[in-house]
């Protein structure tokens, strides 16, 4: 998106006296032109404010410009937030859970949505974290109330209630949750969907799912799915030198799996490689399907 299409008000500003300036202060700030520009695309509104204290005050909590920066592609909201009415109000109720500095600042840079929320809703969540009998004092609390305040009290039912439709018990939603926040961020469909997959479609065992919860971070039509058939074809034709664990094969980068899965056997099986890229590409769902291993 261009930047004028993200802040209108950017056609009004007068150069000389406003963009310049803004862009000459940064630079005194110690960015770099790179990083004026990774800035700038996430939220252009830095060029129509002054938000020098601000920048200066979370670059100090999260300790370097590259953190700031990804901080501030995931919320373009933060470096133009009040500090005193949110930002600072929040993160005293954190210190004030025994919350240290250098755990807010990986909880900012994960998920740093929870920063510019009304100081209620984040005492809510404390409230519903300590409810459930994760206690101030437990090393899950601070990622689990990550993953809490990211979710609305009905969002946060609806997701409890899809896992447990499932098997999972509280006790797992909280571990799991605790060691992922970012699943918070997974719609119940999305998980309903991946669940039925992997439980029924590709046989796992439910605890394995609870101990490798980062299996559904991935996407199911283009990770999950796509992977899981080419190496159902390649094992149902003996073309696999050994067994393989799910949680190694979605974790290979694309360019890993296609080397090491693909590319070797392209020579017998040109269908299959087609159809994992345009099953990644999103042109069709089943990658392996009616496929014969036939040297070309």
């Amino acid at each position: 998106m261009k930047l004028t299409q993200k802040a209108p008000k950017l056609l009004c500003a007068k150069v000389e006296t406003a963009l310049k300036p803004r862009m000459r202060s940064l630079q005194v700030m110690g960015f770099s032109d790179t990083e004026i520009v990774l800035l700038v695309s996430s939220c252009p509104l830095v060029l129509l404010r002054n938000i020098q204290p601000k920048l200066n005050f979370l670059r100090s909590l999260l300790g370097s410009n590259e953190r700031l920066l990804k901080a501030c592609r995931r919320n373009i909201f933060l470096p133009t937030a009040s500090l005193t009415r949110k930002i600072e109000p929040n993160l005293s109720l954190l210190r004030e859970c025994g919350i240290s500095d250098e755990r807010i600042a990986y909880m900012v840079v994960t998920m740093p949505n929870f920063l510019v929320r009304k100081n209620k809703s984040i005492k809510e969540a404390i409230k519903r974290v300590e409810e459930l009998g994760v206690p101030r004092d437990c090393g899950k609390f601070p990622l689990f109330l990550l993953a809490v305040m990211n979710m609305s009290s009905c969002k946060f039912d609806a997701t409890f209630a899809t896992f447990k439709s499932f098997g999972w018990s509280q006790p797992d939603i909280i571990a799991v949750l605790a060691k992922n926040p970012c699943i918070s961020k997974l719609s119940t469909k999305n998980i309903s969907d991946k669940m039925t997959f992997l439980l029924k479609e590709a046989g796992c065992e439910l605890q394995y799912i609870i101990h490798h919860p980062e299996i559904l971070w991935r996407s199911l039509e283009k990770r999950l799915r796509p992977r899981l058939e080419v190496m159902n074809f390649l094992e149902q034709n003996k073309l696999l030198d050994r067994g393989y664990s799910l949680v190694y094969v979605l974790a290979l980068t694309e360019k890993e799996f296609i080397n090491k899965f693909l590319f070797r056997y392209k020579q017998k099986c040109t269908a299959l490689y087609n159809s994992y890229v345009a099953a990644v590409q999103g042109k069709h769902h089943v990658v392996a399907d009616n496929l014969d291993c036939k040297p070309i």
